[in-house]
């Protein structure tokens, strides 16, 4: 059985972020990042210490507001792309259904089946999102927690 939780996002009236391209690869983000190291390995530095800071975390991307992976720490057999892109199109239904209900967007989209836990999270102001698959076993409050903390990281390396 699966349970879908929203969580409504708070946003400062006229919030905006730096990070505006909502179609970039993870080849185009490394072309226009001019930092040494590049946007997607500093994205993906902060995916790998979300990993090693929360046990039973299964893998982790980032994704820009289309749903096309920024950087992934997610395990070699699952297809990124797809990933991504459905946790973004997860994103936007749920925060249309709050639209159509006059509520704010949603921050995030916690899914639970009986063996995973599968959380999506607004960053960015809305051009990105962050997906993290977790055991059952996971501590829900540390995870929280430590994905509260990425996505903080992962906006301060957008420039959000």
């Amino acid at each position: 059985m699966w349970h879908v939780i929203i969580v409504p996002q708070t946003l400062m009236p006229g919030q905006r972020s730096a990070f505006s391209a909502d179609n970039m690869s993870i080849q185009q983000t490394e072309r226009i990042a001019g930092r040494a190291g590049g946007l997607a390995e500093l994205l993906q530095a902060v995916l790998l210490d979300f990993r090693r800071r929360v046990p039973y975390i299964r893998g982790s991307a980032i994704a820009d507001k289309s749903g096309l992976p920024i950087a992934s720490d997610l395990p070699p057999k699952v297809n990124v792309m797809m990933v991504t892109a459905m946790s973004a199109l997860a994103m936007q239904s749920c925060s249309n259904v709050l639209a159509n209900l006059g509520l704010e967007p949603a921050e995030r989209v916690v899914t639970e089946s009986k063996d995973s836990v599968i959380v999506v999270k607004s960053i960015a102001s809305g051009t990105a999102s962050l997906f993290a698959m977790m055991s059952g076993d996971v501590d829900r409050e540390l995870a929280a927690k430590e994905l509260d903390q990425a996505a903080r990281e992962a906006e301060e390396i957008l420039g959000a």
